[in-house]
């Protein structure tokens, strides 16, 4: 029997070996420590626990706006909504230490379940925990606390039944139904598994020669697409989702939407060192091209299509990296696991996994984790927030409506609402009307427009950073003043407010800056 016939041999009828789990469960709590490292707020926290609290209190789901002055009263259709409601529920009984478990259990599901998902492959130990170590590297900094997590775990949990459906057709395809419908109440990413669902489906079905085995798979896809549609708000929670995909004019000021390449530049003139994240990405579908080019047949077209599909989403929008990385690991495990067979012209022969390593790069993560926070009762702040300027609104009485930065309105609904609204928040693509998105980049960015945006909307204060480009314009605008400026906001007022505060107080203060949430 010649290498290649021992190597095919091999990847179908050898048995396949045992999970990371039980062959080096300590490596795994290592890279679960690894995944979890990212131990800070994001921009979006404070709103997504307030809205799940606001939803427990009223027991539904929310279906008007409340917290803006732009886009009051108007549908919102909000695609968290049960992701908010269980961070909120989280929050309420367990505090900080509450999110933080919450997280780490995502977390842990992510890893956990892409390691059973690996072992179908039948890929050996080694190759196993090389290939899972490099996509854990490269989704970790995307390990946020944000229902983003949730979208992780699932597509980790659809892969583990694809790839079963795939290799040994476990019979279990049906109960990606109920994760889908699951996965649309909790996260708009779930069109993201629809998309992974029906590159597999569509390349099963091409390649299955039972006409009973294609109806199956076809209906297994057109009813876990229904599932989605049930929701408090239906095919609306679609249309939002799409809004967000294909016509979101945020494209332009997010980092998390550019394109893999700009974000890599940017991240090179920022900080040399942080591209590494996105050169073991970069590694990861390396490895997969090679292995495709060395090894193309390894039974696993239909999964092959599912991590080139998502290859190309995160070369499109960086913030896609995590769902590319995730499905990459299978074809990669396999076929690289191929490749070596072939070179050897046998089974190559896992060496038994040693304690010692296990225990010391355990400790090693461990360590680390501590350093970074991840037992720590605080959760530090991931960027300044005006939290001088607030306690400066909260001493003195100021509510009303303010034209705030984008990454600021969150955290102004928290701290201020429902007494004083916003302008824009983070739920640009749930509730605002385009125009409303642009008007805000005009102002903010100092755009053509941007002084008519004063005179357009009913504004009371503005508050912004120090370096953005709008405090040029607002400290020349006629009929504002400023009243409060430290070393992370600037807060003016309309000059026309009744018993003006301009006149009131003083300009400079030194206000602690707040260093943990809330």
């Amino acid at each position: 029997m010649n290498t290649t016939n021992a190597a095919d041999a091999f990847v179908t009828s050898a048995p396949r070996p045992r999970s990371l789990l039980g062959r080096a469960p300590l490596l795994i709590v290592a890279l679960i420590l690894v995944a979890n490292v990212w131990q800070s707020t994001d921009p979006d926290l404070w709103g997504h626990i307030r809205f799940g609290q606001e939803m427990i209190a009223s027991r539904h789901a929310v279906s008007r706006d409340p917290y803006s002055y732009t886009a009051a009263g108007r549908p919102w259709h909000d695609h968290e909504y049960l992701s908010e409601v269980s961070l909120a529920f989280v929050y309420d009984r367990f505090g900080v230490v509450g999110l933080k478990m919450w997280k780490l259990a995502l977390v842990s599901a992510t890893v956990v379940l892409l390691a059973l998902a690996l072992a179908e492959t039948g890929a050996s130990v080694a190759i196993q925990m090389n290939t899972l170590a490099v996509a854990i590297a490269a989704i970790a900094p995307h390990m946020q606390f944000r229902p983003q997590l949730y979208t992780y775990a699932l597509l980790a949990a659809m892969l583990l039944m694809l790839a079963r459906d795939n290799y040994r057709r476990s019979g279990q395809l049906w109960a990606v139904v109920p994760l889908m419908a699951l996965w649309a109440n909790l996260h708009g990413g779930f069109v993201a598994g629809l998309a992974a669902l029906f590159a597999y489906a569509l390349v099963k079905a091409a390649l299955e020669w039972r006409a009973r085995r294609r109806v199956q798979i076809a209906a297994i896809a057109v009813a876990a697409t229904l599932a989605t549609l049930v929701t408090p708000y239906g095919v609306e929670g679609w249309r939002t989702v799409f809004t967000t995909l294909w016509t979101s004019p945020t494209f332009r000021i997010f980092a998390d939407w550019q394109p893999l390449t700009a974000a890599f530049r940017d991240q090179w003139r920022f900080n040399h060192w942080g591209i590494a994240v996105y050169l073991c990405f970069i590694a990861l579908v390396a490895a997969l091209a090679a292995g495709l080019i060395a090894r193309p047949r390894g039974g696993d077209l239909p999964l092959v299509a599912i991590a080139l599909l998502m290859t190309a989403a995160a070369f499109k929008a960086v913030r896609n990296v995590p769902l590319a990385a995730i499905p990459c690991t299978l074809p990669v495990a396999r076929h690289g696991m191929m490749a070596m067979a072939e070179s050897r012209g046998k089974k190559p022969e896992p060496a038994a996994a040693s304690h010692w390593p296990q225990w010391i790069v355990a400790g090693a993560a461990l360590a680390m984790a501590a350093v970074a926070g991840e037992f720590s009762p605080r959760l530090p702040l991931d960027m300044p927030y005006p939290s001088g300027a607030v306690e400066f609104m909260k001493e003195h009485g100021l509510r009303g409506n303010i034209l705030s930065a984008f990454e600021w309105g969150e955290y102004l609904i928290w701290h201020m609402g429902p007494e004083s609204r916003v302008f824009v928040d983070s739920r640009y693509d749930m509730v605002y009307p385009i125009p409303v998105v642009l008007d805000y980049i005009a102002f903010y960015f100092s755009g053509a427009g941007g002084e008519q945006v004063l005179r357009k909307y009913p504004h009371d204060f503005a508050l912004l950073p120090p370096a953005a480009p709008a405090a040029r314009l607002m400290a020349k605008a006629r009929g504002w003043g400023l009243i409060y400026r430290d070393r992370d906001s600037l807060l003016f007022a309309r000059s026309q407010l009744p018993a003006s505060p301009i006149q009131q107080h003083g300009k400079a203060a030194h206000v602690p800056a707040a260093r943990y949430f809330p």
